[in-house]
């Protein structure tokens, strides 16, 4: 028997030491976290699947929303992620809890986690030729809030949805707006909700607010002083499949009883540059929205590439020229990823901005695959080339499909976890998680 000497330990240690410190070193900002689910990504590979929106619990777990499928037909889908990215088996069943309503499901298109840890969430369907919102509140465990509106759902509203998100205001009440891109005349709208899922009538016209002077909404945020923000003009999500349009956007803000708060910009409303699919608030009140951008101008006849945009205003509307180049900062995917654009945004404790959606291209025809793109814009809008590649990254969760990052979290660790969905046709889509590193 040969027997390792100490020294012969000592350097066996050491150099064990070195390459866990080398591997280490070698990850960088804008990569996968290989620790989470499977080498990165969790996936929901059944076919009948999309992820649109996610949010973080208190304790860390990961709460996705969006479509599945159950008994067949399609349905309102919650799914819980542990930490590591492996599916919660005490949320619903073995993780995923599917909601069927009375009328057709499309899925949740908005998320949020109450104080008290219950989910609301917003989905869409229809009956007949009517297009359906309702929200639904479930229980830290996966089921069902009974005590919610009628047996856990609002009664459905007729809302002209492509797409939308939801707020929760501080005193518990539920904002949701949405709306249809390039409507024809169909306006789009806005409705509140009481704690206890009833339309709120101190709201609006009895609970609604009907705006044609905006079209698509995409995003709604509070602003401290309970005025109500609501982007629009971003990429429609055709049942299961939103792609970057580089058309205007707009933001407009609401008083709290739903009338146009005219004191904001404009008459109430302040045009984007870019389209308006994402918005948030920084913590020093000023307003950031992201969405898809013309990033180069080529000459006839080539197209103009399509990459992501940035643009910052203060909170009362107004372009703060400081951001980016003079107010608008984007990013270009490459020639290989010239149909790309932002859907998501979030903001990293430093005030770092990370935006997320599609980097694609036409390969033949109408045929466009895409990939997730990211990129990271520091708090002044400079590219941050210290993540991924130069300040972008790109990762292809299905070959040869149409894959989106619809939604974003940041870990209280900081890093960040995106959610979107893979499509092959209207029949075959599949939903995805990735967490990156963000240093």
């Amino acid at each position: 028997m040969r027997f390792i000497t100490t020294p012969q330990r000592l350097a066996l240690f050491t150099m064990a030491l070195v390459l866990c410190v080398a591997t280490q070193a070698a990850a960088k900002a804008g990569d996968l976290d290989k620790s989470f689910a499977s080498g990165g990504i969790f996936s929901v590979t059944t076919g009948e699947a999309a992820a649109y929106a996610v949010a973080m619990q208190s304790d860390g777990k990961i709460v996705l929303a969006g479509t599945g499928f159950a008994n067949g037909g399609f349905t309102d889908m919650l799914i819980r992620l542990n930490t590591d990215g492996t599916l919660d088996s005490s949320f619903g069943s073995g993780g995923i809890a599917n909601f069927v309503p009375d009328s057709l499901a499309f899925g949740f298109f908005a998320l949020a986690i109450q104080s008290d840890g219950k989910i609301v969430a917003a989905a869409d369907g229809a009956t007949g030729r009517q297009a359906l919102m309702q929200v639904v509140r479930v229980n830290s465990d996966g089921n069902l809030d009974t005590s919610f509106g009628s047996g856990g759902f609002t009664p459905p509203m007729v809302f002209p949805l492509e797409s939308g998100n939801l707020a929760l205001q501080p005193d518990g009440r539920i904002l949701v707006a949405a709306g249809v891109s390039n409507p024809n005349g169909v306006p789009s709208e806005m409705a509140r909700f009481t704690t206890s899922g009833q339309l709120d009538t101190t709201f609006g016209n009895g609970g609604g607010v009907v705006n044609l002077a905006y079209q698509g909404p995409t995003q709604i945020a509070l602003q401290p002083s309970g005025k109500i923000l609501v982007a629009s003009g971003g990429a429609a999500r055709l049942v299961f499949q939103a792609q970057p349009a580089a058309q205007p956007g707009a933001i407009t803000r609401y008083n709290s009883d739903g009338t146009v708060d005219k004191t904001f910009a404009s008459s109430g409303t302040v045009a984007s540059l870019a389209s308006a699919s994402a918005l948030l608030l920084q913590s020093d009140g000023k307003i950031v929205i992201a969405g898809s951008l013309t990033s180069q101008v080529n000459a006839p006849s080539a197209a103009n590439d399509v990459g992501f945009g940035i643009a910052r205003y203060s909170s009362n509307g107004v372009l703060d020229r400081s951001f980016g180049a003079r107010g608008v900062a984007t990013v270009d995917f490459g020639a290989n990823a010239p149909i790309s654009g932002a859907f998501a945004l979030a903001i990293q404790s430093n005030g770092d901005l990370v935006a997320a959606g599609a980097a694609g291209g036409t390969i033949s025809g109408n045929k466009v695959t895409s990939a997730f793109g990211l990129t990271r814009f520091t708090s002044a809008g400079k590219l941050d080339t210290s993540f991924g590649l130069k300040g972008t990254v790109i990762t292809t969760v299905a070959s040869g499909q149409y894959s989106w990052v619809a939604s974003l979290a940041i870990q209280n660790d900081g890093k960040i976890v995106a959610v979107g969905t893979s499509q092959f046709n209207t029949d075959n889509t599949n939903a995805y998680g990735a967490r990156y590193l963000a240093q």
